[in-house]
């Protein structure tokens, strides 16, 4: 080898050098300078739902902690599909943000195809928190308790209707449970999301429904709506002459939905946790957990990876169960 060779071999060594030490400082420096700009949060629900609900106060202390606008953006449809399926495939850039929930995991029990893969195609941020869900009738449809209207069920196979917020939404999968275990018969009427199906209860369109706390409360204490059984293991103390499923005979409508936030599939782990920190020290501030409690929702913190495997263990859970019930969405 010349000197000349030898010379461009040893600069070209020292290029390599320089690289590879600069690599972390620049594998990080994306971290270190996000967020930069306005973060979108995809709610996959109309304005209005439980979803909403949950995810605008959560925004505001998201925004005062990361210094930056984070807007909240509702695409409904589909029971959660097209907002998902819309989160999954923007650009892994934390920028944009899913608002996830069991209701993914069903789905990927009752569709055959969906467009995206709620355990593989996401990086799952972190959970907001867990709440229950409520069965409950127009205050004038009849029923003064869920025995009643199993009754009446029983008496009339398939006339009672019932609304849910899309098919493979928690709604609909705990009354087909209850369909089964009652061995009743009743009419599903699916609506895109739980804000215009609770309207057409109200309405007196649809019987009954099944719906988390914050959505139904207001009703209840206004009169409208009456509550005949709750999905938690305990009763609610603000109800507490409200029966439990379980209480009832019906143990396997034990069920907590959680929500959370998720990130596309491919978004740098420091941004992840950047974000997890965010929601963790948003969650912990008093004033947001009891505008969530208020509502029904108990605040729960987890991080990535344990908020990663609880995505995965319902996601088996929930395609076992639906298969074998034989749920299918299309």
């Amino acid at each position: 080898m010349n000197r000349f060779s030898r010379r461009s071999a040893c600069l070209a060594l020292s290029g390599l050098a320089s690289l590879a030490l600069a690599a972390p400082a620049l594998a990080q420096a994306p971290a270190d300078s996000w967020p930069s700009r306005a973060i979108r949060v995809i709610v996959p629900t109309p304005p209005g739902g439980a979803y909403d609900a949950t995810m605008r106060p959560l925004a505001q202390e998201l925004s005062q902690a990361l210094k930056q606008p984070v807007v909240v953006e509702n695409r409904p449809g589909a029971g959660n599909i097209i907002g998902a399926q819309a989160g999954a495939a923007a650009a892994p850039d934390g920028y944009t943000l899913t608002m996830t929930g069991m209701v993914n995991t069903i789905a990927a029990g009752i569709y055959d195809k969906l467009p995206f893969d709620i355990v593989g195609d996401f990086s799952h941020v972190g959970s907001i928190g867990a709440a229950a869900q409520w069965l409950v009738v127009r205050s004038d449809a009849g029923f003064g308790s869920l025995q009643e209207l199993l009754a009446k069920a029983r008496a009339e196979p398939g006339r009672i209707n019932y609304a849910s917020s899309g098919n493979g939404s928690t709604g609909h999968l705990l009354v087909e449970l209850l369909q089964r275990s009652a061995g009743i018969q009743l009419m599903h009427v699916p609506y895109k999301g739980g804000a215009p199906a609770l309207q057409d209860v109200l309405g007196g369109v649809v019987s009954v429904i099944v719906v988390p706390p914050n959505t139904a409360i207001p009703h209840v204490k206004a009169g409208k709506l009456k509550l005949l059984a709750v999905s938690t293991a305990q009763r609610n103390p603000a109800y507490p002459d409200v029966p439990t499923f379980e209480e009832l005979g019906f143990p396997e409508m034990t069920v907590s939905s959680w929500v959370g936030l998720s990130a596309p599939k491919g978004t740098p782990p420091a941004v992840v946790q950047k974000l997890n920190a965010a929601m963790a020290a948003s969650l912990a501030k008093p004033a947001l957990r009891t505008r969530l409690e208020n509502d029904g929702m108990t605040p729960l913190t987890m991080t990535p990876a344990q908020f990663s495997d609880l995505v995965r263990s319902d996601a088996q859970r929930w395609i076992q169960l639906t298969r074998s019930l034989n749920i299918k969405a299309n």
